[in-house]
């Protein structure tokens, strides 16, 4: 017996999948500003040469790291009100699980890129009166930036994926809506395929940008 696909479904619900849509653009954009937001001071913090500043921001970094983003999500949404009394909505809860988990992430690209700027030019900036905070922002952090830069156009695009996590606490965005369509109309095998390739459309060519700069910046260097 051969399935009929019938991907008229996707026509004949199109404000389902836009709504859902527009939520995980706000959520990835919500979580990227608070990665970036966090990132820095946390990368900074981590390439400290003082242990009271590099080790709990390399406990918080290494932590985050290690464990997978959906507990996070729920412990914050499920636990986090029975130890402090604060409930946040679902959509909160979301973009701020999912912005500390990426601000690890992005704190080791900020670290790298200035690690990979040659430690002489601090020092030359030292020696003509700079403080540490004025030779990173004149100095160091301009030319880590280009390096930063592929790194971050892919942490983007994990953050897109990591949206999907949204749906274990009901957040209305692509594949929440999707689960709930599916429930409705029965027709899981062409609502999944559309949602697969409706992400790869939109996380492939952020790859490909990525790689592009790759190439490009370390031809520039």
């Amino acid at each position: 017996m051969s399935y009929q696909w019938h991907f008229g479904v996707i026509g004949d619900y199109w404000f389902v999948f836009l709504r859902g849509g527009l939520a995980t653009i706000w959520i990835t954009l919500g979580s990227a500003a608070l990665a970036l937001v966090l990132g820095l001071p946390l990368g900074l913090l981590r390439g400290s040469q003082r242990r009271l500043l590099r080790l709990p921001a390399t406990a918080y970094i290494e932590f985050v790291r290690g464990t997978p983003a959906l507990v996070q999500i729920v412990w914050i949404y499920y636990c986090l009100p029975l130890l402090t009394g604060l409930r946040l909505d679902p959509v909160t809860t979301i973009v701020l699980a999912i912005g500390l988990h990426a601000a690890a992430f992005v704190a080791e690209i900020f670290r790298a890129g200035v690690n990979a700027v040659d430690r002489g030019q601090l020092m030359a900036a030292y020696s003509i009166g700079m403080g540490h905070l004025q030779a990173l922002r004149r100095i160091i952090l301009p030319q880590a930036v280009r390096k930063m830069i592929p790194p971050f156009i892919n942490e983007f695009a994990s953050l897109i994926k990591l949206t999907t996590l949204g749906s274990v606490i009901a957040v209305y965005e692509l594949l929440h809506a999707a689960n709930g369509l599916i429930a409705t109309v029965y027709r899981p095998l062409e609502i999944y395929t559309f949602l697969a390739l409706a992400f790869f459309v939109v996380i492939y060519p952020i790859i490909c940008l990525s790689q592009w700069a790759e190439r490009y910046f370390a031809r520039r260097i």
